[in-house]
């Protein structure tokens, strides 16, 4: 679809308000909706997308008032939004996430934070906070999120969704807002099996090679990473998934802990994350909520010695995943350390929590393989859960793979 034609498709709503929106979880200065082509391997289906794409005749707010008001209307399109206008799907709106994108809480302190529609005490999961609770609220038929730290994964965790982080750079990522250019990745959601097939070929294409998945790999160092009874609670899961492999095996990711894979990721991440924002920073002033601002404080003292340092190290962990994890297997983890916490709980306990789920979503992004979570189980009667892992590129068979799981689950 060419950026003409898109300016001339009739909006399904042009005035300043989104949706009906009982859940908090879509702007409002910057509200657009558009209809799609009408035809193709979607129609019929309504999306929405997470506010750091650009869409001609908006402007992109990146969870943050201030720039939304430094940056002018988007003079384009992404080319992934068109994609699924081209294919049938109607953009109803665009949702709310984390300021700046830099925290998974799904708290946001400028526009208000997007409600877990299976338990409103709790968090939603960020950064993609609006996409997740629209999806599972049954809003929208699904959503795009963007991904670096679990910002897709997390949300589709607390939420009991399906959702997919690609191998980095599958998926086009022009018009998003400037984030850490070595790991971020356009990731997807869906409620349902049956939708979520539909939207991974339009998403992916097709894979380059076929993939018959025929071992799976229980990362023992991931699972002991969480509590027991988070472990406990996914053992039916992994006994489920476990049916469709020939082989399960049980191997340690990360021989030298995985604290170090941490260490190295937040560096990579944090320094890019400087790059793409410090000058923004410096310029305008910003207000900024403690989180994000403690974060961002932190990201700016990193040397370019120190990147390098944690650049040469991820080569090492890479070579590591491409060993671990052949053509064949699949690795299964837990996908958070936990169900959504309370908004209620003490700090320290959410930064506990915090820290155990940045050992299991390190390994993604750091060696840039596909990422799906599955909604399989439930603990304390709200989702928990679990992840499959596999090699580069295997993205729609992964995808369909999973939506398979998740069909036949009687958990």
């Amino acid at each position: 679809m060419s950026q003409q034609t898109l300016l001339n498709l009739p909006r399904l709503d042009v005035s300043s308000e989104p949706p009906y929106d009982p859940l908090q979880a879509f702007v409002r200065e910057n509200h657009i909706a558009i209809q799609g082509s009408g035809s193709g391997p979607l129609e019929g289906l309504k999306f929405a997308i997470k506010d750091v794409w650009k869409v001609l005749g908006s402007t992109c707010g990146n969870g943050h008032p201030d720039w939304l008001r430094t940056h002018g209307p988007d003079d384009f399109t992404s080319s992934i939004v068109t994609k699924l206008l081209d294919a049938g799907g109607d953009l109803v709106g665009k949702t709310v996430c984390d300021e700046l994108c830099f925290s998974i809480s799904g708290e946001n302190w400028n526009y208000g934070s997007p409600i877990n529609p299976h338990d409103p005490r709790r968090y939603t999961g960020g950064s993609s906070a609006g996409s997740a609770a629209a999806t599972a609220g049954g809003l929208v038929d699904f959503a795009l999120g963007s991904d670096c730290l679990g910002s897709v994964r997390v949300p589709a965790s607390y939420n009991g969704l399906l959702a997919l982080r690609p191998t980095f750079g599958r998926v086009p990522g022009d018009g998003e807002a400037p984030y850490c250019a070595s790991m971020d990745v356009v990731g997807f959601m869906s409620a349902n099996p049956d939708t979520f097939e539909r939207i991974c070929p339009v998403m992916l294409g097709e894979d380059a090679q076929p993939t018959q998945f025929k071992r799976l790999l229980i990362a023992d160092d991931c699972f002991k990473s969480v509590n027991d009874d988070v472990a406990q609670a996914l053992a039916p899961a992994v006994e489920h998934i476990g049916k469709f492999f020939e082989k399960v095996e049980h191997i340690t990711v990360a021989p030298n802990g995985l604290a170090q894979w941490v260490e190295v990721f937040r560096t990579v991440q944090g320094y890019q994350v400087w790059e793409s924002y410090g000058g923004w920073i410096r310029k305008y002033r910003p207000h900024l909520s403690r989180g994000p601002k403690e974060r961002l404080a932190w990201a700016s003292t990193i040397t370019l010695q120190q990147f390098n340092e944690a650049s040469r190290i991820r080569k090492e962990i890479v070579a590591r995943v491409r060993e671990v994890i052949g053509p064949d297997a699949a690795l299964v983890l837990p996908t958070a350390a936990s169900i959504a916490p309370l908004r209620t709980a003490a700090l320290e306990d959410i930064n506990t929590t915090r820290l155990q789920s940045t050992n299991l979503l390190c390994i993604s992004p750091l060696s840039g393989i596909p990422q799906l979570q599955l909604p399989l189980v439930k603990q304390h009667e709200v989702p928990l859960g679990i992840s499959l892992l596999a090699s580069r590129g295997t993205d729609l068979a992964l995808g369909r793979l999973g939506a398979e799981i998740v069909r036949t689950s009687t958990i």
